[in-house]
């Protein structure tokens, strides 16, 4: 999937502040702590019609990850490494809030949500109209934009940058994590930052 030249160079910019500090993070994991870049704000709806802003999961630590229910690959490919990470958490898993945020609006309704998140009742899918959801991509700097496919009845597919977000009970965004890092060590990981 596409990534995004400027947000990786924001990213790779924490990685070297992150460098200078006494805690290295792990391979496929970037250190976002006191970086103004990204903030995770957003005012949108859940897949079970009800209203979902960042102040709903005040003091329970978040899970980005930014994707829509029609694509192909990436995403559920992110989805399993999710799912996995969590299941190698035990109980700690209770501890965080995964959240599959849609950037297609346009298709991605609460239902179709419900229907796609239905293997996994951890996850919470959030949508919103095209406004509200680019206002959260923009908060937290999250590339996506609309490829037309003329010769396919899918008609478009979504570029987008494909990583997890870890975001604090105080609703801060700490850390940035590859989709396709190891389960083991992402759960590993999340349990030693909770």
């Amino acid at each position: 999937m596409f990534k995004f030249t400027p947000l990786l160079s924001l990213l790779m910019i924490a990685l070297s502040v992150a460098a200078c500090s006494k805690e290295l993070p792990v391979a496929g994991e970037i250190d976002l702590k006191d970086n103004d870049f990204f903030s995770a704000d957003f005012a949108l709806i859940d897949m079970h019609g009800e209203a979902a802003t960042d102040e709903r999961f005040e003091g329970k630590p978040m899970l980005l990850y930014f994707g829509w229910t029609n694509c192909p690959d990436v995403c559920p490919a992110a989805l399993g490494v999710l799912v996995a990470a969590l299941d190698s958490m035990g109980r700690d898993a209770e501890k965080i809030q995964p959240l599959f945020i849609t950037v297609d609006p346009g298709r991605d309704t609460p239902e179709q949500l419900r229907e796609f998140l239905g293997f996994d009742p951890r996850i919470l899918g959030l949508t919103g109209s095209e406004e509200q959801l680019e206002e959260a991509r923009k908060a937290m700097n999250v590339f996506a934009a609309v490829a037309p496919l003329t010769e396919s009845e899918i008609g478009y597919v979504v570029d987008h940058q494909s990583m997890f977000f870890l975001v604090n009970a105080s609703g801060e965004v700490t850390h940035a994590f590859d989709d396709n890092m190891a389960p083991s060590a992402l759960g590993n990981r999340l349990k030693q930052l909770l």
